[in-house]
């Protein structure tokens, strides 16, 4: 019997912790990898086929793309076209992220996409490789990405991020424990990312501070989780979902969100990601994450442990 070779990639979501929106303007952006993530199996085919059960289906000899299919179909072309393959690929894709939700699922199946077609022809990409190719996608998906959530599934862990500069590993000599809350509530990043801009036309100068004290606190925060100083990094997350309610980020279902789990014994909590729907973090005290998620579950709370640090990107064959 002739062993078949089968290719997968797993890439993992993200949250991030300070910085988000402002990020795209030049500060810094604190972010982490969780637990959830896209996995894709990769195999060499006769044109290109894409297989999702939340995506869609997509053939290359049955015609158009859906929408929902464009960013990874592009994705997949510019990696055969990187690694010289003139031969298709047919991927299946399989996400428990949900999407439009804060938590980087494009990124996460991109990221994941890209790293199994290049393996289903033998190829190892760079990590900056994928998140090179990964971009292609994020670009169709968001418009003007800054690229922090493609870094976190490539390369996992916690960053400080920068658009044009490789991102900062921040080591944890223990693990922390964040809380994550579902809305329910599907968000637009690019139009989120639009109106948040918007401010920058007619107050340049506040704007440009706001950047800088962004930049200024995220690298406190960055501190403040390396020490576990979690009641200076609660604050600081505080203070940034406080900047971006009043700068029309969140909505009232995000701040009931975050009203409950202080209220539930969180020392921080925030909008992640784009805002106006989605998630929000929480910080709980050391030891307490259990009980905290506990009682907002009770209180018919979508909530959910992650404890970082988590890995990027994984690259496997079975055989069968």
């Amino acid at each position: 019997m002739k062993l078949i070779l089968k290719f997968f990639a797993k890439a993992p979501g993200k949250i991030i912790i300070t910085g988000e929106h402002f990020v795209v303007h030049g500060s810094l952006a604190l972010a982490a990898a969780i637990d959830k993530g896209a996995l894709v199996q990769a195999e060499a085919f006769e044109g290109i086929e894409i297989l999702s059960k939340t995506l869609g289906f997509y053939s290359s000899k049955k015609g158009q793309v859906p929408l929902s299919l464009k960013p990874t179909l592009e994705a997949i072309k510019a990696t055969l076209e990187f690694i010289g393959e003139k031969k298709g690929v047919r991927v299946m894709i399989d996400s428990d992220l949900p999407v439009s939700s804060g938590l980087g699922s494009s990124s996460a199946v991109a990221v994941a996409t890209v790293a199994a077609t290049a393996s289903a022809f033998d190829h190892k990409l760079s990590p900056e490789e994928m998140v090179n190719l990964a971009m292609v996608s994020e670009r169709i998906t968001h418009g003007r990405p800054s690229g922090i959530d493609v870094n976190v599934a490539v390369y996992g862990e916690v960053i400080l991020f920068k658009m044009e500069e490789k991102p900062r590993q921040i080591k944890l000599d223990k693990d922390v424990e964040f809380i994550v809350c579902h809305s329910g509530i599907e968000h637009r990043t690019s139009k989120m990312v639009s109106k948040f801009s918007e401010m920058k036309k007619s107050y340049p100068n506040l704007f440009a501070s706001l950047v800088a004290s962004s930049n200024y606190f995220t690298e406190k925060a960055a501190f403040a989780l390396m020490n576990k100083d979690l009641t200076t990094l609660g604050a600081i997350m505080n203070f940034f979902h406080s900047v971006l309610s009043n700068l029309g980020m969140s909505t009232r279902e995000l701040d009931q969100l975050i009203e409950k789990a202080l209220e539930s014994g969180c020392i921080g909590a925030k909008l992640t990601g784009a805002g106006g729907g989605g998630c929000i973090i929480a910080l709980p005290k050391s030891g307490e994450a259990r009980v905290v998620a506990e009682s907002l579950k009770r209180k018919g709370i979508d909530a959910s442990i992650v404890k970082l640090p988590l890995g990027g990107v994984k690259v496997w064959q079975e055989k069968s």
